[in-house]
């Protein structure tokens, strides 16, 4: 199945891609600021361990911390 969608949906990697990652993983679900870590843990405690959307972030983590860095790394580079 994976590979079906993969090949459907192909993995967009873009700045705005990590810009839309960045906002979702520092904001909280009511709008609150806060930081990665502080995103996931919400997350795992909302959902609970055994939730297929928990086993969705575990397995995303270390792509989405990614995208989170190089954002910052671009809003660092490039200020508004």
């Amino acid at each position: 199945m994976g590979a079906v969608l993969a090949a459907e949906f192909p993995l967009e990697e873009s700045s705005a891609s990590d810009a839309l990652w960045y906002a979702d993983m520092t904001t909280g679900p009511d709008g609150q600021d806060l930081t990665t870590k502080e995103r996931l843990a919400e997350i795992r405690e909302r959902y609970g361990p055994d939730h297929l959307v928990t086993g969705f972030w575990r397995k995303a983590e270390a792509a989405l911390v990614e995208a989170v860095r190089r954002t910052q790394d671009r809003m660092v580079a490039q200020p508004m």
